[in-house]
């Protein structure tokens, strides 16, 4: 029986490595107008949407809350 070569997409062993940073992602969603917005915002604190979304909620990280 031939070994099974694997190539592109979805091969065995490959995908990101590890780095030890665990991150969960969410979704919001709004009117075209309010995200708009909501970018402006971030952008003007030189910050990403994340980023002033924590901080608008008083979120710092590592918070256990």
């Amino acid at each position: 029986m031939a070994e099974k070569k694997y190539s592109g997409y979805g091969y065995h062993g490959g995908g990101r490595k590890a780095t030890g940073i665990k991150r969960v992602s969410i979704c919001i969603s709004g009117q075209p107008e309010q995200i708009e917005k909501l970018k402006q915002q971030a952008a003007a604190e030189n910050m990403t949407v994340s980023a002033y979304i924590f901080q608008q909620a008083n979120i710092e990280k590592n918070d256990n809350k």
